[in-house]
């Protein structure tokens, strides 16, 4: 049978893999690259530091495969997403900072791309993109993401470790003072010189309930796999507490704390108000009055010098280099720039109408004064009242970084990780919150943001004229967030609820 040559051959339709042959191949590299690392990653991440100082049961690893394969699928959905949709999965951050890289590898600044405003780490960090795969860099920050999981658990079970010395300390004390028994004495130093106390499995199963809380929250896997870097910074925050609350308390300790709080500074520059949370939490004493707080400020311990230094040293040194090597481009761009920043746009921020209804006018001196008086008064409120105990710090850095996002000029869905980061560390203190309000307050969460969403969604791509209906949104979800924050510190309790088994 003949066919007719007027008549167009029939070509079969392709699918989307056939369509994009090198994008499907080098997806499979990047797989294969993942699998082929995979365990010396899992065996770097998932194993304590020291293992020598903890009993058997607590070094059982978090189980990290299934969030590891739903951080992968994310990805390969976002690529076709990418492809077929004009709302795109790939943030457009990601797509800068490796436009940034692209000038870091052909021997440029990255600030040579418009709009780079991060540090220069950054575009190192996702240099792989244009060497290995243009999606490494979602890998890359999702390892930091599932690290963070990884910290939350060795902080609490830290935190469970040292309230329970300290509360078998005091038993053996009293009973001591009784009965000078000396197997009494000396299992009281014992437990003073030792961190090899086991927990009991309940608490080690909380610690890692807090750490899946982060693990299999879909807002921050999104947010990781969309490629935005924000995980760095919250890891470096982590490690910083992580060094902070170790049970040794050496000078070293505080000192490496230090330089993984400056490191975060470099990074992103909110974690500047958790510094005098952190140097409060490092002294020996209650403080009551407000001039014990000077005094402290004034004349601080060897643990606070060397908390100090370890921040001073590391942020000064990691600037100072950049600046040595990109001029006051990278200062502007990297950390200057976020002081005056406007986002005349849409974000979820109550002040973005009138950051828009005066984007041809100049910022004047009071009117930035009084968009960041509130936000400071009460971060110093948070700070005194949380951050001078090492108990109640973790939730003090909470409470300060929720305020820092609530009330900051510009916030976009990548800062709530800030604060999302944090919160794992402190699920074991709202024992008394119930079940209506824990459902209750994410879904309060959510719903305010998604009503959000809609206008913001109509005005950047259907664009409809909805800048009335995104303010009154920032509105109802900057209430919604104060009376969540309301509602965690009055449910908070700074009891552990700890019993010696």
């Amino acid at each position: 049978m003949q066919t007719d040559p007027r008549r167009p051959l029939r070509v079969p339709k392709r699918n989307w893999f056939q369509r994009n042959p090198r994008l499907y191949s080098n997806l499979l590299t990047a797989t294969a690259l993942l699998i082929f690392f995979s365990k010396p990653l899992y065996d770097a991440f998932i194993a304590e530091p020291e293992p020598s100082a903890l009993p058997p049961r607590e070094i059982r690893s978090i189980r990290i495969g299934p969030n590891t394969l739903i951080r992968v699928f994310l990805i390969y959905y976002g690529e076709v997403q990418d492809s077929l949709s004009d709302v795109q999965y790939t943030d457009v951050d990601y797509r800068v900072v490796t436009d940034g890289a692209n000038h870091v590898l052909a021997l440029g600044s990255p600030f040579k791309r418009h709009t780079y405003r991060y540090t220069p780490l950054l575009a190192y960090l996702v240099l792989p993109n244009l060497l290995v795969h243009p999606s490494f860099g979602k890998f890359i920050f999702s390892l930091f993401d599932i690290l963070i999981g990884v910290l939350i658990k060795w902080i609490l079970l830290n935190c469970y470790r040292s309230n329970k010395i300290s509360i078998e300390t005091k038993l053996l004390k009293l009973e001591t003072l009784n009965n000078r028994n000396k197997y009494l004495i000396k299992r009281k130093n014992e437990i003073l010189n030792s961190n090899n106390e086991a927990l009991p499995p309940k608490y080690i199963r909380m610690a890692e309930l807090s750490a899946y809380c982060w693990l299999y929250n879909p807002l921050t896997m999104i947010i990781a796999t969309r490629g935005n870097g924000d995980c760095v910074s919250c890891s470096l925050v982590l490690l910083s507490i992580y060094f902070l609350l170790k049970n040794e308390q050496t000078s070293t300790q505080h000192f490496i704390a230090g330089m993984f709080l400056g490191l975060s500074i470099h990074f992103r520059l909110y974690p500047i108000g958790f510094c005098l949370a952190f140097y409060l939490a490092t002294q020996n004493r209650t403080l009551e009055k407000w001039h014990d707080i000077v005094r402290t400020v004034l004349q601080p311990n060897a643990k606070q010098i060397a908390l100090v230094l370890g921040t001073v040293l590391a942020f000064g040194s990691s600037t100072a280099l950049f600046y040595w090597l990109y001029g006051y481009q990278f200062l502007y761009e990297s950390m200057l720039y976020h002081l005056v920043r406007k986002d005349t746009r849409h974000n979820f921020s109550l002040y973005f109408y009138l950051q828009y209804l005066s984007s041809t006018f100049d910022v004047t001196i009071l009117e930035k004064i009084l968009t960041f008086l509130p936000q400071l008064i009460l971060i110093l409120m948070l700070t005194v009242r949380y951050g001078q105990h090492r108990q109640t710090l973790a939730f003090g850095l909470f409470a300060i970084a929720f305020v820092m996002v609530t009330y900051n000029p510009v916030v976009t869905s990548q800062y709530f990780v800030w604060f999302l980061s944090l919160l794992p560390l402190c699920v074991k203190n709202f024992r008394n919150i119930g079940i209506r309000k824990a459902v209750f307050i994410p879904v309060m969460w959510f719903i305010s943001q998604g009503g959000w969403l809609l206008p913001a969604y109509l005005l950047e791509f259907k664009g409809w004229n909805t800048f009335e209906f995104i303010w009154i949104q920032s509105i109802v979800f900057f209430f919604s967030n104060v009376l969540i924050l309301q509602m965690l510190i009055s449910n908070y309790d700074i009891a552990y609820n700890y019993k010696i088994d």
